[in-house]
């Protein structure tokens, strides 16, 4: 991508509005297209470079260089919050796109799973502090498509030896099974690429930790990703740039395709109901 196709990539995402990318929604209700900003759900364990990623996003689109998101978790410990970064619809009165970061996890199991499913269902809010030290129960009964997310960015370490160990396969059960449900796609990121590249990790070994991760993810061969994130400061390859933009309007394709999925079925339930009265 030459630097006048990095412009316009930036541009397109700079004013975008969800529902550009696919463009046909049949089965939306009057308005809802109006209504609905497509939510990018950003999971991995703690230091996985997903807060760092919307840093990075923030400088690919915007040009600021300034930390957006804390790349630490917040709080005090055992205590969460969850934030959105919202991204797009320059010259409107909402955004086009919004981030959504939630909080890594040191291990992951039961409570964390509760809190995975209330994160994909919207039962969780922006601002919101989860104490994880006394979870309550969260059902994720309270359903709405506007509130959920609507595609999902699993972030690893590149060089996070549990790759290998299998750790992250018991990790990531409960998640995988939540997103076949949804037929949600999750993007696989792998980060600190490079810090790969400093330890002359080989092509072979490159593919060797992509198809671990995909094993984890489940993700396409065509939506795994190496990423070096930015870093505050320092020069920015325009190849580094056009993969982060190239990450998120993947993602916002895949949204998209989610929210439409999402109103035929909603349609499809309504016609059933209806004949059944």
């Amino acid at each position: 991508m030459a630097g006048s196709e990095v412009e316009n990539a930036r541009r397109f995402l700079k004013f975008y509005q969800t529902g550009q990318i696919v463009k046909n929604f049949p089965d939306a209700r009057r308005g809802e297209m109006g209504q609905i900003i497509a939510r990018v759900g950003l999971f991995g364990l703690t230091g996985s470079g997903k807060s760092s990623f919307i840093n990075t996003v923030s400088r690919c689109i915007e040009g600021k260089d300034m930390d957006l998101a804390m790349v630490q978790s917040s709080g005090a410990e055992g205590t969460v919050i969850l934030e959105e970064f919202g991204f797009g619809g320059e010259g409107t009165n909402k955004p086009g796109f919004k981030l959504t970061d939630t909080r890594g996890f040191g291990v992951l199991g039961e409570d964390a799973n509760k809190e995975m499913l209330a994160i994909l269902n919207g039962d969780i809010r922006d601002g919101q502090f989860i104490d994880r030290g006394e979870m309550r129960e969260m059902a994720g009964h309270d359903y709405r498509l506007s509130r959920e997310i609507h595609v999902v960015l699993w972030f690893l370490k590149g060089s996070d030896p549990r790759l290998k160990s299998g750790a992250y396969q018991s990790h990531m059960e409960f998640l995988r099974m939540q997103l076949f449900k949804r037929a949600m796609k999750t993007l696989t990121i792998i980060t600190h690429d490079d810090e790969l590249q400093r330890k002359g990790c080989t092509e072979q070994k490159r593919q060797n930790i992509a198809e671990l991760a995909r094993q984890i993810t489940g993700s396409d061969p065509d939506q795994t990703y190496f990423l070096t994130n930015y870093m505050k400061g320092k020069p920015f390859a325009t190849e580094n740039i056009q993969q982060v933009l190239d990450i998120v309007k993947t993602a916002l394709r895949a949204a998209e395709y989610t929210i439409r999925m999402r109103q035929s079925k909603r349609e499809l339930h309504e016609r059933v109901e209806n004949l059944a009265l």
